[in-house]
This record gives C-alpha cells, structure tokens and sequence, in this order.
C-alpha cells in the first residue's frame, strides 16, 4: 500500500454515530470508486451502512467482504476487461456469424429447389420439354440489377421520401396493407409455379427469394401461432442469453464470487455492517432493495414503500452475491437474473432513492460518490455509434438520479458545516474512458482521479485536515 504521511482522521468518527456509503452506477467508471475506498481505508473511516447500486453494488459487496480494505478490489479492477465480465464481443460475432452461414445455406437450398425447372416441380411434372435456362438466367440477373437501382434510388431519396409521407394525409389501415400483401405474394406464387410448370422464361431465383422473404415478413406482420413461432425462435437464436440480453451476465457473478472469497463472505451477512443493493424488479417495475439484516425497522419499510420499493431480505453470501449481479445487469446488455423467482435488472438509470433509504436506515452521515462531474456530464453530440450513445444516456441517468436525491434531502442535512452531515466525492471534470468501455490504463487513472476527489471532499466536509503524499496507483500496485 502507498506511504502516507501524517494525518488526522477528522471528526467523521467521532461525530457520527452511523455513517452511510453510497457507490452509485457507473459501469467501467466504478474503478473510481476503488480510488475513494482506498482514501476511506487510508483515514480509518468504516461505515455502519453501505448501499451499492450497479457497479457500486459490486463494489460495495467486494469492499465489505474484504473489511474495508480495498486491495483485492483495486487488483480486480487493474485487470477487468470486457471479456472477464461477460461482455464478448467475439462470441457474439461468431455466433451471428455461424447463424448467418446456417440461414444463408438453408435459403439457398431451398431456393434451388424452388427455383430450377430440373429439379423442381417442372422436373416432377415435365410439361414441356426442354428447359428455359438461359432466358431464365438473364431474367434473374436483370431483376436483381433493376431491384439492385430501385433501392438505390430510394436509399438516395429516403429523407424526400419522409416529407413526401409526412405531409400526406392518406392513411391505409395495417390490415389493409396486410391484405394487399398476401394477396400480392399469391398472386406472384401462382406466376412462379406456372413458370415452374410450363417452363417459362423466368426469373426462378429472384422470384422465390422474393416469395420466401416475404412470406416470413407477412407472417411476423400477421401475427398468430407462426408469426408468434418465429420471433420466438429469432431471438432466441440470435442472443446467448435467450433473447432477454445480449449476454448472459455469468462471469460477471464468478469474478465477485472470487472477490468475495478472497475475502470473508461471513462479513456480508453478520450484521455488522447494513449492506443495501438496489435493483429494478422486472415483474412490477418497482425498485427491490435486498437488504443483509433480519429485522428491518417499520420506519425503513414504510420509507421504502413511499418511494415504491420492495425489501428483501437476505442471510446468505449467495443470494447477496447474486443481488449485486442482478444491479449491475444492464437491460438489453445483460440477461436478467432470477431470484427468487422474479427477475431484477440494473435500476441504476430509472430510480435508486438510495440517500433516502440510508437516512430511513438511521444514518447521520452521507458519504456519496458520484461518477459524473458536478454541473452536468460530458456531452453527447459528439457519441459515434449505438453504444457510446447509450453509455451516455446511462451516466445521464445516474446523473440525474442521483443529483435530484442530493438537492431533496431534509434540511438538516447539508454539504457545509464542520463537520458537514453530507460529504460528495465527485469529479469536476469528466472521467476518461466510459461506461462500457472497461480497459485495465482507464482503470488505473480512474482510481489516482477517485483518490485525488476523495481527500478533496473530506478536506471540504471537515472529516480530514490534509491529505498526504501517495503514490500513484499504477506504482504502488505494479
């Protein structure tokens, strides 16, 4: 650990008699959080409750497992990359990949024996001898060429197109369109087949890959058992979780059951600390706080209840461990997780109410670490793809969340004073990296940013009088 120079602890622990630590959402940003903790352990400040919140309820769980000291946690965080949480990138790829290959191989196997006179039903039947197979050929070709221009032109004109629609008045029912559809597709399958029959010049290739997509597309349009049998089976071949996330979420709970056996997993549920982890309940959309003591006070759950949240209550490692996984499980990212059986997801970006169930709790001190710098976070306009620009819609959230629970608390509590009752450790500039971007050099800058902010916030809440000299975090952990 760094050398730290003298140092007084401040009033924290004698002015406080239960002091809360709440680690909000962050994904990849929470390495930051371990640069507050390691400020936390350095000082000798150990709280009575800690509420954790998505990445913050990994965090929080490691921290407590491990007594307050932040070590282990700092070493994960120095290795974590996507693939060690689950986010696999190659696996998707290649799963994508292979079931493209698969329906690309099986379309044109089928469209083969639809499409060929001497292997198709013209073949079965022989109604005109001979075979149409050059003219049919050029045909193809050309269709594909005038399709190939069609979609070209419309590519072109698309925001035209828009406006052409926009100021229309003309709305044709969906069922309507529905039935000029299926009649359409009868009418060309009635072609395709006389073609078939009679051996016609015709475009057998084009013609049945145009019926076979658009039988699927009118199926899903119509609905009922098939269209109902193939969006089952589309998304449950495409995500490795089952259509409910893009990943299963799993190694995401192994690396924090190691974490927490580095440690001691009694901790999470001896009663010595009030532990709190937040997630979203999938069932009823209302917030679930699993909470690690066995006798809750009726002020908490009637706290809880005001603010439309559920309690549970947890007396085992696993399902706290579990807890965590299921607040830190990013919706459409990550699969759900089962507990109980109901499924919760990362609550993160809708609502935490977290400062206030602390504060139901009986704390008297706040300390809060935010991942978002203190006006406002960075900018989107200038997010390249999809997933920069959810990143930063979900540190959006967090954001807000968290900033409209710090300017509601009661009017005891206030950030000045000394000691003042609410201590914020958050950034005033924006943290390298992103949410979803977990690289090991981010990790490492995140924690010197979060440990440079913590002795800041201490020093200005009155908890510590100086901050000592450290080390950096990449020299002191190697």
């Amino acid at each position: 650990m760094a050398a730290h120079a003298a140092r007084e602890p401040g009033r924290s622990s004698g002015s406080f008699r239960r002091l809360a630590v709440v680690l909000s959402g962050g994904g990849a940003l929470g390495a930051y959080q371990a640069g507050v903790l390691r400020v936390l352990e350095a000082v000798g400040i150990r709280p009575s409750i800690v509420v954790g919140l998505s990445v913050g309820a990994i965090n929080a769980v490691a921290w407590v497992a491990h007594g307050f000291r932040v070590e282990a946690l700092e070493r994960a965080w120095l290795r974590i990359g996507p693939a060690s949480i689950g986010m696999r990138w190659t696996s998707l790829f290649a799963r994508l990949l292979g079931l493209v290959l698969v329906a690309i191989a099986a379309l044109q196997i089928l469209l083969t024996i639809l499409g060929s006179p001497e292997i198709g039903i013209g073949y079965l039947l022989r109604r005109v001898p001979g075979s149409a197979g050059l003219p049919s050929l050029v045909l193809d070709v050309l269709a594909w060429v005038v399709l190939g221009a069609i979609g070209f032109v419309i590519a072109g004109a698309a925001r035209e197109i828009e406006d052409a629609l926009a100021r229309s008045n003309t709305q044709i029912p969906a069922a309507t369109l529905r039935k000029w559809f299926g009649r359409a597709l009868l009418a060309g399958a009635t072609l395709h087949v006389a073609a078939w029959v009679f051996g016609w010049p015709w475009p057998h290739r084009f013609s049945a890959t145009a019926l076979v997509l658009g039988t699927i597309v009118w199926t899903f349009e119509r609905g009922g058992r098939g269209g109902d049998w193939l969006h089952d089976l589309l998304v449950r071949l495409l995500p490795e979780s089952g259509g409910r996330g893009l990943w299963r979420g799993l190694l995401r709970q192994r690396l924090l059951e190691r974490l927490v056996a580095q440690g001691d997993p009694a901790r999470l549920t001896d009663g010595s600390v009030h532990l709190m982890v937040n997630a979203m309940a999938l069932d009823t959309g209302r917030m679930c706080y699993f909470v690690n003591w066995p006798d809750p006070s009726p002020e908490f759950r009637d706290a809880l209840a005001r603010d439309l949240a559920d309690l549970e209550v947890v007396t085992h490692p696993e399902p706290v461990i579990r807890a965590a996984t299921a607040s830190s499980a990013i919706p459409i990212l990550f699969r759900p997780v089962t507990i109980g059986g109901r499924d919760f997801v990362d609550a993160g970006m809708f609502s935490s109410h977290a400062l206030h169930a602390a504060i139901a709790d009986g704390a008297d001190a706040l300390l809060v670490v935010l991942m978002s710098p203190a006006m406002f976070p960075r900018g989107g306009a200038a997010e390249r793809h999809l997933f920069e620009v959810g990143s930063w819609l979900l540190e959006v959230g967090n954001w807000r969340d968290l900033r409209t629970e710090l300017h509601t608390l009661p009017a005891p509590w206030s950030r000045d004073g000394q000691p003042a009752r609410v201590c914020v450790v958050e950034p005033h500039d924006p943290l390298p990296g992103r949410m979803l971007r977990f690289d090991p050099a981010d990790a490492a800058e995140l924690m010197r940013r979060g440990e440079a902010d913590a002795w800041a916030a201490l020093g200005h809440a009155g908890w510590v009088v100086s901050r000592p000299a450290t080390r950096s975090h990449a020299t002191a952990r190697g």
